[in-house]
Formats: structure tokens, sequence, C-alpha cells
């Protein structure tokens, strides 16, 4: 099965993101606004990628840790398909992304960063089937070797699941098979010298 893909926009001027969107945009089947372009410039990030990104879907990587309806709906009012939230999260907090999500016609990502085995599991038992349980190395956990294929387990067959933490073009193969998966990279694609070349080479290695 081919894999989905996600390029992730992180640490950098908000112009360049929207550079980089349109020059991704053909190759990909989602663009991420991370968690830093959100920091920095707030929901007009969300905005100005979504409009640069045309038909391609966008996800806010808000990483909501609690009052999920109204960070979700900030994201979604600004032009977001897709919005995170943590999987550590309350599981009242989960509950209330989802079903803004279900309201909205859009969808659920929970990032699973900092989670443990049990509550992978227990979260892929509970939640709806079109939530995204996302297997997450962060940027400092990269740097100590940790790798997001290390998160999966028997809990993510049969469920929408993504995958992201320092993954380039190399790492593909290893999430082919009969279960949907997501890959998400960013630096791979975003810090290349022609980031559109560098998208289409991933959408290449993806069978996309």
């Amino acid at each position: 099965m081919a894999v989905e893909l996600q390029i992730a926009l992180d640490r950098m001027p908000l112009a360049r993101a929207v550079r980089i969107t349109e020059a991704v945009a053909p190759h990909t089947d989602w663009i991420e606004v991370g968690t830093s372009l959100i920091k920095h410039f707030g929901m007009r990030a969300v905005t100005e990628v979504a409009a640069a990104a045309g038909h391609v879907p966008v996800l806010a990587d808000l990483k909501t840790a609690d009052d999920a309806v109204f960070e979700f709906t900030l994201a979604y009012d600004a032009g977001a398909a897709s919005a995170t939230v943590l999987g550590a999260a309350a599981d009242a907090t989960l509950d209330a992304a989802v079903r803004v999500a279900a309201e909205r016609g859009t969808e659920t990502v929970v990032d699973l960063m900092r989670t443990t085995g049990g509550r992978r599991a227990a979260l892929a038992a509970r939640l709806p089937a079109d939530t995204v349980l996302a297997a997450h190395v962060g940027k400092d956990a990269q740097r100590a070797g940790g790798n997001p294929a290390d998160l999966l387990g028997p809990w993510r067959h049969g469920r929408r699941v993504a995958v992201a933490g320092g993954l380039t073009a190399a790492d593909l193969p290893a999430f082919t098979g009969p279960d949907s998966v997501r890959v998400i990279v960013g630096s791979a694609v975003t810090a290349a010298a022609d980031p559109g070349a560098a998208a289409r080479s991933l959408a290449a290695a993806a069978g996309r």
C-alpha cells in the first residue's frame, strides 16, 4: 500500500513557509503548520498556509493539552482540516477534540509523544476509527536516538496511523505494507536546497 505523505513546516519565517507550501503542494497529501509556526505567528500561519496549499488539506499541529474545544475551533476557523491533541492529555480533552472534529467534518490527530505502550493501546481501543494516532519522536528525543517505529505495536493494525520524527525518503520502505500509514517529513524537505524537488523525490519513494 502506498503511504500517505505529510510535509511539516517548522522554525522558519512565515513567508518562507508559504513559498515552500506552494512548491510542495503538488507532491504531498497533507501540509502541516508546525507548532513553532503557530506559536510564532498565531492562527495567521494556518490561514496563510491553507490559502497557499490550495486543494491540499492543512494540519495545525497544536499539540493541545487542555481546552480542546476552544483551540480546535480556532484552528478549524483558520482553515485547518486537522489538528493535534496530545495523547498524554486527559481523556476528557481527547474526547472533546474528537467531538469538535466530528461536528466540523474535520480530523483529529492524537500525538503519542511521551505516552506509554499501555496508553497507546488503550487509546487505540477506545477512540473512533477515523482518529489518527501519530507515533511521534520529538526533536530532543531524536538527538538521543529515538525512532517513531519503536512506538508502534499490535494496536496499530486496522487503525489510521501516522509516524513522525526525523524521517527521510530512505525510511519510507519500512512503513509500506497492508496497514495505512501517514509519513510526516519535515527538515528533509524544508531544509533542502530545492524543497519542491525534495518533495517530488519523497513522493516517488512513497509510490505516490
